[in-house]
């Protein structure tokens, strides 16, 4: 198990890494390897199952 420290954002318009739909999302990021997933509500509830550790790692860009 991945120990992530993990911030969340607020939300706003943009595009879902995950499904690429445009809509309200936030970005979920690792504070450590600085990788990021953006995230529409949609993927949230199919993915709720998912640790954000391993969205992040599956999904997520790596974010200066």
């Amino acid at each position: 198990m991945l120990n992530v420290r993990a911030k969340i954002s607020a939300t706003f318009y943009g595009k879902c890494d995950i499904c690429g739909k445009e809509g309200l999302v936030f970005k979920v990021g690792d504070e450590e390897t600085k990788r990021v997933v953006i995230i529409c509500e949609d993927c949230v509830k199919k993915y709720s199952n998912s640790r954000i550790s391993e969205m992040i790692e599956k999904f997520g860009k790596r974010d200066e």
